[in-house]
């Protein structure tokens, strides 16, 4: 069921990048990279402030995703990765603004076909890589009725497991960080 969802996303960001065109989905692609790179720098700030808002569930002994982050302190890991997405959703909402205000840049003469098929191939992607974090947030949330679905999702542990760059790159920043 959540393969069937997760395509039906997927299939979305691909129609919503067609309507938008290239150049405003280019916009909204930036957004997210820059999102990223200002999470990236600034989560391990942030990580430490969440053990006394935000409390730490607790992960059956027979779940599956234990064996994901088997070498990583998992609670450090969970905070690591609320930080990471406070961070990442506050920046990719403010550029997401200043964006609709470049909304006019779009209605600029281009050639129409590319701006429109350009425009859905970079909308699919960024709603692949949004995907991708929050089903790598999901995966370190020990709550079975999160852990169920993911763990009997093909589509959810191939994202998770084999995203190339980002699986291992969120897994050294948030599961392995503790080794440095």
């Amino acid at each position: 069921m959540l393969d069937l969802a997760i395509i039906i996303i997927l299939v979305f960001g691909f129609l919503i990048g067609l309507k938008r065109g290239f150049i405003l989905q280019l916009i909204h692609l930036t957004g997210f990279i820059i999102a990223f790179i200002v999470a990236r720098m600034y989560y391990g700030e942030l990580a430490p402030k969440l053990t006394l808002w935000v409390p730490y569930p607790s992960f059956s002994s027979d779940s599956a995703i234990k064996t994901l982050f088997e070498n990583g302190d998992l609670e450090d890991a969970y905070y690591r990765a609320i930080a990471f997405v406070v961070i990442f959703f506050a920046v990719k909402i403010l550029l997401q603004i200043i964006g609709s205000m470049l909304d006019f840049v779009a209605h600029l003469p281009v050639l129409k076909q590319l701006n429109v098929w350009a425009g859905g191939i970079l909308g699919f992607i960024e709603v692949y890589l949004i995907m991708f974090i929050l089903l790598y947030i999901a995966a370190l949330v020990p709550i079975e009725v999160l852990q169920g679905p993911i763990n009997n999702s093909f589509m959810a542990e191939l994202m998770v497991k084999n995203t190339p760059v980002l699986s291992n790159q969120l897994k050294e920043m948030w599961v392995e960080y503790m080794a440095a």
